[in-house]
């Protein structure tokens, strides 16, 4: 709804309130697989899947591209990448998922965090996606799969927040139809640099038509013999976000 229709809406003293809204506090999100036709959603095993992504993120040329904007990172040896990758299955309120490609390796990650029940809200976070991951299918099936996933719950808004200086996490939010809400500047320190962050965010009023933008992506006729796309999702997002 646009600010001028919200203004619109008054209480008994003439002053603008938020729409009445019949609402019950939903469920926490449930880690069990969401499966897709090019990756699986599990739940972090850190015994099942450190090797793996392990390779994926850290067993590269210039591996510390990866991590230059995150609060941690990069590591040295698989040892202490397992044991980060511990601390953070262990984070509370905080729901970790690997995406596995078809024969079952992990490619990449992302969490389900800052779970506010009461309210509807949920963070998709913590989002690392190794090389063999980057730019596929895959990777934008599991934002699908996952947004579908919390707004299925009945979830009001899904945030998405990054570095402000982190521009491809920037395009990737809008491509995947998440809207820019603003910068929090000053907002951290990290790695000893001032970090701004910036805010994006799909609400439930949004998903329905990206629902329907993602579906028309993901769908076989979008793509040639060769697996190129023929309309790219930001196309069809775009004037959704």
């Amino acid at each position: 709804m646009e600010s001028s229709e919200l203004l619109s809406v008054t209480n008994q003293f003439g002053q603008p309130v938020g729409l009445p809204l019949t609402w019950q506090p939903v469920s926490a999100p449930q880690q069990h697989p969401l499966q897709g036709k090019h990756v699986q959603l599990v739940a972090l095993n850190v015994r099942q899947h450190g090797s793996d992504l392990y390779q994926a993120f850290c067993a590269m040329p210039n591996p510390g591209m990866l991590w230059t904007y995150m609060p941690y990172g990069p590591f040295n040896d698989i040892e202490a990448f397992q044991s980060w990758l511990e601390s953070m299955q262990k984070l509370p309120g905080a729901y970790f998922y690997v995406l596995q490609n078809p024969g079952r390796q992990a490619l990449g990650q992302f969490a389900l965090t800052a779970i506010d029940t009461n309210n509807g809200a949920v963070e998709l976070a913590h989002v690392l996606f190794g090389p063999a991951l980057q730019h596929t299918t895959a990777a934008t099936e599991a934002v699908y799969l996952i947004l579908e996933h919390v707004f299925r719950l009945g979830y009001r808004r899904c945030c998405w927040k990054c570095n402000a200086l982190n521009a491809a996490s920037q395009r990737a939010a809008r491509r995947f139809g998440f809207r820019y809400e603003g910068l929090f500047r000053n907002a951290m320190v990290v790695k000893g640099r001032n970090r701004d962050t910036a805010w994006f965010a799909i609400t439930g009023e949004d998903w329905p038509a990206l629902q329907q933008a993602y579906q028309a992506w993901l769908t076989p006729e979008n793509f040639d013999s060769n697996g190129v796309q023929k309309q790219s999702l930001s196309s069809l997002t775009g004037n959704l976000c």
